[in-house]
């Protein structure tokens, strides 16, 4: 089952349960509308629904987490088999916070590609990655072409600060360090905390750099595109 978020569902029943849906049908690939006719109860726990796809006509199953009063669950929309199409990168929360416009082109970016339009999320994208590139570097090189701002990138962020940070906490007088003194008081949240620094800091040294790696192998290897007018027979 995926999760389904509450931004997709565009209208409710009365009973807060989603009444249409729209997102990428996993049968046609097409951005569509899916519409719940009723929804079955199922214990006390949660509801169930086929939602029929508005352009191939197939349907896909909706189970709804619901409430003791009834009412449904937040973040509680679950459905298979999953939408198809591209969802939101983890911590896109991050990129709103740094910059709204930015935070847009990326939306934009991902609902051309959900709609089959990949010259326009190609445009879209090196838009996006040359807005990044302003926001980050230096006032002076703002005007520079998008190669050579991300070359100037290591040069106007400190990439090491966040090695930094973690090296901070756990030093004996830090957040952190202090309290391996006595493992015995560590409760839940101080080793929920740790277990996320270090899923942070794996992704941070070791994930980016492999699927940097894995990337830009998959790159190298792609079939290049004819430019028109090359004359090519």
């Amino acid at each position: 089952m995926q999760l389904v978020h509450d931004t997709l569902v565009q209208s409710r029943f009365s009973n807060t349960f989603p009444r249409t849906v729209e997102m990428i049908c996993p049968h046609c690939f097409k951005e569509a509308v899916f519409e719940a006719r009723t929804w079955q109860e199922h214990g006390q726990q949660l509801a169930a629904s086929e939602l029929a796809c508005s352009r191939c006509e197939e349907t896909v199953l909706f189970v709804q987490l619901v409430q003791a009063d009834g009412t449904r669950k937040d973040d509680g929309l679950f459905c298979h088999p999953r939408p198809a199409g591209r969802e939101a990168m983890a911590g896109v929360e991050h990129l709103q916070a740094l910059s709204s416009p930015l935070a847009r082109s990326y939306e934009s970016a991902l609902k051309l590609y959900n709609r089959a339009e990949w010259g326009a999320t190609a445009l879209t994208v090196r838009h996006l990655l040359g807005g990044l590139a302003s926001r980050m570097v230096a006032e002076d090189k703002r005007e520079l072409p998008l190669t050579r701002k991300l070359e100037a990138l290591p040069q106007d962020v400190d990439l090491a600060r966040p090695l930094q940070d973690i090296a901070q906490l756990l030093a004996p007088a830090g957040t952190f360090g202090r309290q391996f003194d006595d493992e015995a008081n560590i409760d839940k949240v101080t080793a929920e905390l740790l277990v996320e620094l270090a899923e942070q800091l794996i992704t941070y040294l070791v994930v980016l750099p492999g699927t940097m790696t894995d990337l830009k192998s998959r790159i190298a290897t792609a079939p290049v595109p004819l430019r028109r007018g090359s004359g090519a027979a």
